[in-house]
């Protein structure tokens, strides 16, 4: 890819801070790419901008997730471990979360993002049998078995038919675990 095509595909790029709530910080980054796996797991690659910088993330979806919710009742069956899962791009994640740390407004003292981040998963709505065409909610529970106190939960929203990847806070009391999970200490 030359150079001025590079550039041109990073202007279709937007700022990454969209809150709507000044006490939650929801993100919104751009899908740049999607594929199937050896496992025909969903990958996403999403991308935005902070600042002047360029960052990014890939996230992979288990594809036997089904909806959480049944009759109106929540399927306790239907909390997927491993369900969704963070993976380092390398630069642009370690920028990813040096921009989520200035925007959690918490101190960090390293900015390197880990290669891989499981997360348990529970989908809110949307099919994900119909990945392409629907938007899935889901929740998604960090829970760290040696340190209890770095539990989190996030909402991870995918409308691919879009190209739009949506980072939603559950509660500001979980920035900091939430970077403690996804960077190398």
């Amino acid at each position: 890819m030359s150079f001025l095509n590079f550039l041109k595909g990073q202007r279709r790029l937007s700022q990454i801070d969209v809150s709507e709530d000044q006490d939650f910080v929801d993100l919104q980054l751009t899908i740049t790419k999607s594929w199937n796996d050896e496992n025909l797991n969903y990958i996403i690659q999403a991308k935005g901008l902070w600042e002047k910088e360029t960052v990014g993330i890939e996230v992979s979806f288990r594809r036997d997730m089904k909806l959480g919710i049944v009759n109106t009742e929540v399927d306790k069956k239907r909390f997927y471990q491993e369900g969704i899962s963070f993976h380092s791009m390398g630069e642009l994640s370690d920028n990813f979360t040096k921009a989520l740390s200035a925007l959690f407004k918490t101190e960090g003292s390293s900015f390197k993002m880990n290669e891989t981040v499981g997360s348990t998963a529970f989908v809110l709505s949307g099919q994900p049998e119909y990945f392409d065409e629907e938007y899935i909610k889901t929740k998604i529970f960090f829970v760290d078995t040696n340190k209890k106190e770095n539990y989190a939960e996030w909402y991870v929203n995918i409308d691919l038919k879009n190209r739009i990847l949506e980072l939603r806070e559950k509660n500001p009391e979980y920035r900091k675990n939430i970077l403690n999970m996804l960077t190398i200490i």
